[in-house]
């Protein structure tokens, strides 16, 4: 593989990083939390399906981020 193509593939996973951060980010602001804690929360893997069953037992907000981050 060419350096032009390694640059193209480690752009394409660096767009593709990103979207899934992005994507991440929406979720956790669609639970309700803040834009800022939902950007650590993406930025930090958070595991989304564990706390979207922790909202979903009743944990606010403030309480979920505690626990998760």
């Amino acid at each position: 593989m060419s350096k032009s193509e390694q640059d193209v593939e480690a752009d394409a996973d660096a767009v593709e990083r990103l979207q899934v951060r992005r994507w991440r980010f929406e979720q956790f602001i669609e639970l309700g939390f803040s834009e800022s804690v939902s950007a650590m929360l993406a930025e930090a893997h958070v595991d989304l399906s564990l706390v979207r069953r922790m909202m979903a037992a009743g944990c606010p907000v403030e309480t979920a981020s505690r626990i998760v981050l």
